[in-house]
C-alpha cells in the first residue's frame, strides 16, 4: 500500500496546528512608519465570536512571507464560498495548501479542515471558495494557515486572520 504525499502533508499540517507555531515569532508589517497599530485597529469593525486571532492561548502567530503580495484582509468571511486570494509572488511549481483553525472562546486554537488551491493559479495568484459544512466554528475568528508543498518539501508562507461562516 503507498501513502500519498497529499495525505502526510495534511496529517502533518494537523500536527503542526495541534500544538507548534506556524511561523515565526515576529511579524513584519512592511510598514516602517513606526506605528505599529492596535489590536482593535487590526480588527476594526469584525464582529466575530471567540477570542481575536492574536490573542489565542495556543502561542500561534499570524503572519505573512515577504513573497505574498495579496492576501486575506483581517476578519475576511471565508467559508461559505467568498473567495480567499493568495498572490505568492515566489510560485514557480508546487502545490498551495491551506489548515482552517478556529479560536474558541478560550483562545484555544482547534483545528477544522484543510484543503488545497485547486485551480490553477493565474500567474501566482491563487485562489479558493471552498466551502465549510457542519462546523462549531460558524461566525468564529479562524485562523487560515498557508503552506506551498513543492519536492517534498513544506513551507509554510502565512497565517492569516479569517472570520468562518459555514455554508447552508
Amino acid at each position: 500500500m503507498t501513502v500519498k504525499p497529499y495525505l502526510l502533508l495534511f496529517a502533518a499540517s494537523a500536527l503542526i496546528l495541534a500544538g507548534c507555531t506556524t511561523g515565526p515569532t515576529t511579524t513584519d508589517s512592511g510598514d516602517d512608519s513606526g506605528d505599529t497599530g492596535s489590536s482593535e485597529e487590526d480588527s476594526g469593525g469584525v464582529d466575530a465570536k471567540g477570542t481575536k486571532c492574536e490573542d489565542n492561548t495556543s502561542g500561534v502567530e499570524l503572519f505573512s512571507d515577504p513573497s505574498i503580495s495579496e492576501s486575506p484582509e483581517y476578519g475576511q468571511v471565508w467559508g461559505d464560498g467568498s473567495p480567499l486570494v493568495i498572490a505568492y509572488d515566489d510560485y514557480t511549481s508546487g502545490t498551495l495548501s491551506y489548515n482552517i483553525s478556529y479560536v474558541q472562546d478560550d483562545g484555544a486554537v482547534i483545528p477544522v479542515t484543510g484543503g488545497f488551491f485547486m485551480d490553477d493559479p493565474v500567474g501566482t495568484t491563487f485562489t479558493s471558495t471552498d466551502l465549510l459544512f457542519n462546523s462549531a466554528s460558524d461566525g468564529y475568528y479562524g485562523i487560515v494557515d498557508i503552506a506551498i508543498t513543492d519536492d517534498a518539501a513544506t513551507t509554510y508562507i502565512g497565517a492569516y486572520c479569517v472570520v468562518l461562516a459555514i455554508s447552508e
